[in-house]
């Protein structure tokens, strides 16, 4: 699992939820999240019931299995993707971590202001360190609009889109998950996703790791220390 993240970029495991723990995650998703919520940032913040049931112990082992020292996830996002509301994702890496404050810190970029917090792209050994989580709460497949990776596309750093489209270079690959299973991807991974061709709703918890602390003073816009939850054993 480690040496595949490391290498080609991501990895699937299946069965680290049981049906039921799935069927209990939703309902207690569908306990706080508002009707018609398509996309919910943060979405572990104030939800103790929800992360003890996402934390669970075949989880907590893979974390631990693929950075020993990580005790915190730094960004969360809940996607919801009903037959009635559907859209495409272009190429693209994830470069940006969330945070309270800005300062001028050495090689890092880009800074803007969006809601209530400050979106920052650290430098690319930072990056590096990051891993994403994704829970699937319901069949992914291709005709679900499953994740499109590009093999391998992690190592080499930041790259332009628009240059990389123009000669699209790469392994293209097709991550299907089933119900109860997680992809794990690296942020530099090149990924998109299409829009789906069923009437099946695809639902996705992701969650992004890293054991590194911030540098000079800078603070996380969400952590949650996972480790520190009661009865997640």
């Amino acid at each position: 699992m480690r040496d595949n993240l490391k290498i080609m970029g991501f990895h699937i495991i299946e069965e680290v939820y049981s049906s039921m723990e799935v069927t209990q995650i939703i309902s207690l998703i569908d306990s706080e999240v508002t009707p018609n919520q398509f996309g919910i940032r943060e979405f572990l913040i104030d939800k103790p019931n929800l992360c003890k049931k996402i934390f669970n112990t075949k989880l907590l082992q893979v974390i631990k299995h693929v950075s020993p020292n990580c005790k915190k996830a730094i960004k969360s996002i809940y996607f919801d993707k009903p037959p009635s509301v559907n859209w495409n994702v272009n190429w693209h890496q994830d470069l940006t971590i969330n945070l309270t404050n800005r300062k001028e810190v050495d090689y890092y970029k880009n800074w803007r202001k969006k809601d209530q917090r400050y979106v920052v792209q650290p430098n690319k050994e930072f990056l590096e360190n990051i891993f994403t989580i994704r829970i699937h709460l319901d069949d992914c497949s291709e005709t679900n609009g499953a994740l499109r990776v590009i093999e391998n596309s992690h190592l080499n750093g930041v790259v332009s889109i628009k240059e990389w489209i123009k000669g699209k270079k790469g392994i293209e690959k097709i991550c299907e998950v089933k119900k109860g299973g997680i992809l794990l991807i690296k942020p530099l991974l090149l990924h998109s996703s299409k829009r789906a061709e069923n009437e099946i709703n695809r639902r996705v918890i992701h969650i992004e790791f890293t054991d590194k602390e911030l540098p000079d003073g800078l603070m996380w816009k969400e952590k949650v220390e996972f480790e520190s939850l009661p009865d997640n054993n």
